[in-house]
């Protein structure tokens, strides 16, 4: 992890985790004497009761006294064991707490376009499971290594005052067991990274397999065996560079662990020798083993746990870089400015051009117009002219590349993104069904206003939404959809009345449709846009369609392809250029008139 993560990743530990740590750490220190202290009273044990036997002592008292000690050491440690595991867990719960609303402010706010950018979802894949808990365990582990070192430190003393080279041969014993873990933490994290692209494919073909809309297709086509296919394909390919890696740490641990054997074995060697050539009691024989063996295990263990430490601070350098990464955000300079209440002169567009982010293709080609305020505005073209994009780029949702927006006089690219909001709103075509109430469905357009019931029931009038809502049992409380709950199951029709309610709840001074009433038919397509024009007066709406009956409700109509707008006007001044607008309306004049469809 570079410097600047781990500042980052210690400012946020000790801003919040201060109590815990400072818990921890008393709690660590005890548990790491808590071995030797053991360790000397097994030695002692084994020699009191080594004595009494070689002198027909019977007075057992030293004895009892030594398992009484043991016996409060045995609990007062997994007292302590069990008082650290709720603490981690309370820390865990609380940290992920704190780092999933980083982290979902953080989605909620990048630029729309971002969302185009693979990177984005290559970082959320990677930092899907419990944030807390990946975020602690350094810090877990950390202590754990401090608990071995005073263990470590401890028995290296206590195997000093035997001899040296047990001193010696159990600190190296460890070392090959660090490198391999060191190295294969690395690598492991380093192939999940490699892996997230087709692990987000498989969690995509996941979700098809499982997901109710994409369920009709999959039946009809037969993509059930093929997808299922596909996933298992991916499945094997990751299963099998996986195993590989796993097969090639096993390898280098039984290595590592070879080369510790070898050394254990030197130095019961020297524990043999010692105890030819002096005069040491069982119990001291007994304990310089354990101690040995338990240098060497904690030293293993106090490895183990520094590779972990290095493997998940990688994770929590791909969390800061996701919350420190700038997708696509253009704002130069601060936003400080304040949309203009009420707006007086209008909307001007001034040479804008937009492509996205990697990509030379232009989407928006120096694009011009003025939109003056309360006018009705309607955009017509074919697919992929550039109609929707137009409209994000009004709204802020996509960093324009070059040129100029104005409402008013304000500089669009200078006015706060909250107040940008707050007087602009929008309903697309891929609108969102939220399995809640129909009122939440609705005041979900302004929340802070969500108690407003007459203003529910009038835009709700408006659109058509009270015309079925009328016909449930529980009203406008009554769930939508069967995703959390029962509830009313509707159609794309009524979703797309329930959605244009939602748009029109917002009291807001720029109102844009992106073709929300796609599922309707035409005359209940005019009946909504009638009952929207009433509840939208003196507002400046511009809406996308692709049926120009629709469009004739419209002040002016903006007719575009290939990314510029190529006809203005109203419906009759259009009509007679003879050009593209009458061209589009011509022919679908005859797709309704006809008797064919095709």
């Amino acid at each position: 992890m570079s410097l600047h993560y781990a500042k980052r990743s210690l400012n946020f530990f000790w801003e919040h985790s201060k109590k815990w740590l400072a818990t921890s750490v008393i709690l660590t220190i005890f548990k790491g004497v808590a071995p030797i202290i053991s360790l000397w009273l097994t030695k002692e044990l084994i020699n009191s009761i080594t004595s009494n036997l070689q002198t027909n002592n019977s007075d057992y008292m030293q004895v009892f006294l030594l398992l009484c000690a043991q016996f409060l050491l045995s609990i007062i440690v997994a007292s302590l064991q069990k008082i650290q595991q709720y603490m981690d867990r309370h820390e865990i719960t609380k940290l992920s707490l704190k780092l999933n609303q980083l982290y979902l402010r953080k989605t909620t706010t990048v630029p729309l376009n971002a969302f185009d950018d693979p990177e984005l979802h290559n970082y959320v894949n990677r930092l899907q499971g419990d944030k807390g808990e990946s975020f602690l365990s350094p810090y877990q582990d950390l202590l754990e290594v401090c608990k071995s070192v005073i263990t470590i430190f401890s028995f290296l003393i206590f195997l000093l005052s035997f001899h040296w080279a047990l001193f010696i041969l159990s600190i190296i014993s460890a070392l090959p067991i660090y490198f391999v873990q060191s190295k294969f933490g690395n690598k492991k994290f380093e192939l999940i990274k490699s892996q997230t692209t087709n692990l987000r494919e498989m969690n995509y073909i996941n979700y098809l397999l499982s997901d109710r809309h994409s369920a009709k297709e999959i039946r009809i086509y037969e993509l059930g065996a093929y997808f299922i296919n596909r996933w298992s394909s991916i499945f094997s390919m990751n299963a099998v560079r996986r195993l590989n890696l796993f097969r090639k740490q096993q390898i280098s641990e039984v290595g590592a662990e070879g080369v510790t054997s070898l050394l254990y074995m030197l130095s019961a060697l020297i524990i043999i020798w010692l105890a030819s050539e002096t005069t040491i009691q069982i119990g001291d024989f007994v304990a310089i083993g354990q101690a040995v063996q338990g240098t060497q295990n904690m030293i293993n263990q106090a490895a183990f746990s520094l590779a972990r430490i290095y493997e998940k601070s990688l994770y929590i350098k791909d969390y800061f870089e996701f919350i420190d990464f700038e997708f696509g955000n253009n704002d130069l300079v601060p936003r400080v400015e304040e949309f203009p209440i009420p707006l007086k002169k209008g909307i001007r567009f001034r040479n804008v051009t937009f492509r996205y982010s990697n990509n030379t293709k232009v989407i928006l080609n120096d694009i011009s117009f003025s939109i003056r305020h309360g006018e009705k505005i309607a955009i017509v073209g074919e697919n992929g002219s550039g109609k929707s994009t137009l409209v994000k780029c009004l709204m802020g949702l996509y960093p324009i590349t070059s040129g100029k927006i104005y409402f008013d006089n304000v500089d669009a690219e200078l006015i706060t993104h909250a107040s940008l909001r707050k007087n602009i709103t929008a309903i697309f075509q891929d609108f969102s069904k939220y399995p809640f109430s129909v009122k939440d469905n609705i005041v979900f357009g302004d929340i802070e206003r969500a108690t407003d019931t007459f203003l529910i029931k009038k835009v709700a009038c408006a659109t058509g939404v009270d015309e079925f809502v009328g016909k449930f049992e529980n009203g406008y409380e009554t769930i939508l959809g069967n995703f959390l709950e029962k509830g009313e199951d509707l159609s794309g029709g009524q979703w797309q009345k329930i959605a244009l309610s939602r748009a029109l709840y917002r009291d807001c001074q720029i109102l844009i449709l992106d073709e929300p009433t796609a599922a309707l038919d035409p005359k209940s397509e005019k009946d909504v846009y009638m009952g929207f024009e009433k509840i939208a007066k003196n507002k400046t709406t511009i809406f996308i369609t692709h049926r120009m009956s629709t469009a004739r409700l419209a002040d002016r109509i903006f007719v575009m392809k290939n990314g510029r707008i190529i006809e203005e006007g109203s419906h009759d001044e259009l009509m007679l250029l003879e050009k593209e607008y009458y061209r589009m309306y011509k022919m679908q004049t005859h797709w309704y008139s006809s008797n064919k469809v095709f």
